[in-house]
């Protein structure tokens, strides 16, 4: 496995042309929908001022006036842009086919043996509802599909999911998201013979969750297990520091379900594995690290997690 620093470098001595070439296009692209959006928004925004304030309007219906005109001004405003890029963004989405293709990949194989990557396929849902997360969606989206094995040994399937709930009420439409984020399965050799579930704090009663050592780590996460002596044993003093470690240094939520020989990780970190700044270069670096940091924690800890349970008498 190669540090963040050789695999920069590695990357940096490969062949980029296309993909700097492709950037370049995405960037001009960028600035001519920014430039088109602008204008149709500032013509269309005129026109609803215009004719919101144009009649007659009560005194004390004032303030509704003028909330209702900022609300049309925004929801215009998002759909021209969001429309404006689909329009203009043949370049960016070849460039983040390239990307994912080149670097996401790289990224992957360098945690994974045998890693095949799919960008576009999904995490088959059936996969992500075995851990029985408590949450309702009716809407799920996934991509960057990954198969792939820890050292040779456990197999591993992860990807991007987000799920959202949608309802509908006097005529609009209400969504939530639920989940977005970095989900991974690995199925281990041996069961813990049971279930241990590690979620973020408060998702469990006070008299229906694992009362834990360390008072620290209770602020961190909520621990709920089908055997309590099992749950104190996997979750040493040690295990505990590095799960608030990587709250600390990341800021990010995440949980853990083991449910007998199966380790379900889901981390609420949001899209994952796109190419966000396409000002720069087409290698930026701090993008580029946020992904090796991801992929690094993911990998270490299922293998300290495999071998807790595996040097466990169960």
């Amino acid at each position: 496995m190669k540090t963040f620093d050789n695999l920069y470098n590695e990357l940096q001595h490969g062949e980029n042309s296309e993909m700097n070439d492709l950037l370049k296009k995405a960037q001009a692209e960028s600035k001519k929908s920014n430039r088109i959006s602008l204008m149709i928004c500032l013509i269309i925004d005129a026109f609803i001022i215009f004719g919101g304030l144009s009649g007659e309007v009560p005194s004390f219906m004032k303030g509704m006036v003028i909330y209702q005109i900022i609300f049309s001004i925004i929801a215009v405003d998002i759909l021209v842009i969001t429309f404006t890029k689909l329009i203009f963004g043949k370049s960016y989405r070849e460039y983040s086919k390239k990307y994912k293709s080149v670097i996401i990949d790289k990224l992957m194989s360098n945690f994974y043996d045998n890693a095949e990557y799919f960008p576009i396929k999904p995490v088959p849902e059936y996969i992500y509802t075995e851990p029985g997360y408590e949450e309702y969606y009716n809407r799920y989206y996934s991509d960057d599909y990954l198969e792939g094995e820890i050292d040779n040994k456990y197999s591993i399937q992860m990807g991007e999911i987000t799920t959202k709930k949608v309802t509908r009420s006097n005529g609009r439409s209400h969504t939530v998201t639920k989940f977005s984020g970095l989900f991974a399965k690995v199925v281990m050799h041996k069961s813990m013979q049971g279930e241990l579930r590690i979620m973020r704090d408060g998702r469990y009663a006070l008299d229906n969750k694992l009362k834990m050592d360390s008072s620290e780590f209770e602020k961190y996460f909520d621990v709920k297990s089908s055997d309590n002596i099992k749950g104190m044993q996997l979750l040493t003093a040690d295990v505990m520091e590095e799960l608030m470690d990587f709250v600390n240094n990341t800021q990010m939520i995440f949980d853990i379900v083991i449910r007998n020989n199966y380790l379900y990780l889901r981390f609420h970190s949001g899209s994952m594995f796109e190419p966000r700044n396409i000002k720069g270069d087409s290698l930026n670096k701090e993008e580029i690290q946020k992904y090796f940091y991801m992929l690094n924690f993911t990998y270490n800890l299922s293998k300290r997690l495999i071998s807790l349970i595996e040097e466990t008498e169960m």
